[in-house]
């Protein structure tokens, strides 16, 4: 599925490598989704989730078109969590190979995430850290969205092994001390990132024609601060958890539009799509945060940031969170920073 070099003009060689096979892997999936059926596999991922055929499938057909490119050295997926060595020297893909995949036989729009990240493992460091990120969605049509460097913005220069040198990453950091100081003193603001992810990353949007081609549609996407639309994910914890409940209460009695579909790439698209908006998943004991930190918040965090929104775990932005392990969940909030400051009793009330 061709890409048009001309978009990725300004981004380092090996990374426009990486972006671009990024979007051929989508155009392939979008024509698998069209035919694919909803029967479960008899499986289940790492998480323990039960597997479609179309995850396995789908999951194969990434870490296959990823081990052909040259400039990524290893992937993880939320069905493969463990990061797995490839050829290639350069990034790290992590991705969500059909986010929502349980909406799939309602013929719900489901996506993909991808977080692209210099070097090896994204295992302790935080998301700000990622040189790109991208999510699809494939509903009536097949859009693609990411957020890469901006022109003249130089994310990382890698050695010659593929790890990463004594260089500064996008946030003017060098990653040891970006990732020892992620939960320290660069926290100043619980709801974005200690990086300015918008001055260093453009978010653009991508439209696949049938032809097999991709067209760019918008350029420099902004999320506004304010709005009146939501999408309460999670809402099983307001029965419990006080503040959510009083807080869709009050959207609520604002007249706020509801926009939620049980997918978190159309949710989080929709947004984009619309210039405003919120997502919010709080937990609480009775319904603990599922969601995956690596392979669905990081990357969307990224990108909702870089569009000039926020996002937040209640303490700090989900960016600033230093990976643990693949396994980890988190709770977020992102989108509109004024909605986002609004979801914070919220989201610490877990």
């Amino acid at each position: 599925m061709a890409l048009d070099p001309k978009h990725l003009q300004g981004v380092e060689p090996e990374l426009a490598q990486v972006l671009s096979c990024v979007a051929s892997v989508v155009g392939e999936i979008s024509g698998i989704l069209r035919s694919a059926g909803s029967g479960y596999c008899g499986s289940t991922n790492a998480f323990g989730d039960q597997q479609l055929e179309v995850d396995v499938e789908v999951d194969h057909l990434i870490f296959e078109r990823l081990a052909s490119c040259s400039t990524v050295q290893g992937a993880g997926s939320e069905e493969q969590p463990e990061i797995r060595t490839l050829p290639g020297s350069g990034y790290t893909v992590v991705f969500d190979p059909l986010d929502g995949s349980s909406i799939i036989g309602a013929n719900f729009a489901v996506g993909t995430i991808f977080g692209i990240w210099p070097g090896g493992s994204p295992v302790g460091r935080a998301g700000r850290q990622q040189s790109a990120a991208v999510y699809a969605v494939y509903g009536p049509q097949t859009i693609l969205v990411w957020a890469k460097p901006r022109a003249g913005e130089s994310i990382v220069h890698m050695t010659a092994n593929g790890g990463n040198s004594n260089h500064k990453d996008s946030a003017g950091l060098n990653a040891e001390s970006a990732a020892t100081a992620s939960e320290g003193t660069l926290s100043s603001s619980i709801c974005s990132s200690s990086s300015n992810i918008h001055s260093t990353h453009e978010v653009q949007e991508f439209l696949l024609h049938p032809d097999g081609t991709w067209h760019l549609r918008r350029t420099n996407v902004a999320i506004g601060p304010v709005s009146r639309t939501f999408a309460p994910a999670n809402l099983r914890a307001a029965s419990s958890n006080a503040e959510y409940a009083a807080l869709v209460r009050r959207w609520i009695d604002a007249a706020f539009t509801l926009r939620y579909t049980g997918g978190m790439v159309p949710d989080v698209h929709h947004i984009l799509a619309k210039g405003s908006g919120v997502f919010c998943n709080p937990c609480s004991e009775a319904a603990p945060a599922k969601l995956r930190l690596l392979f669905e918040c990081a990357p969307l965090a990224f990108i909702v940031e870089a569009a000039g929104g926020s996002s937040t775990t209640g303490q700090c932005s989900v960016l600033d969170v230093l990976v643990r392990t693949p396994n980890d969940r988190s709770k977020i909030c992102l989108g509109s920073s004024q909605l986002v400051e609004e979801s914070l009793a919220a989201m610490q009330a877990a």
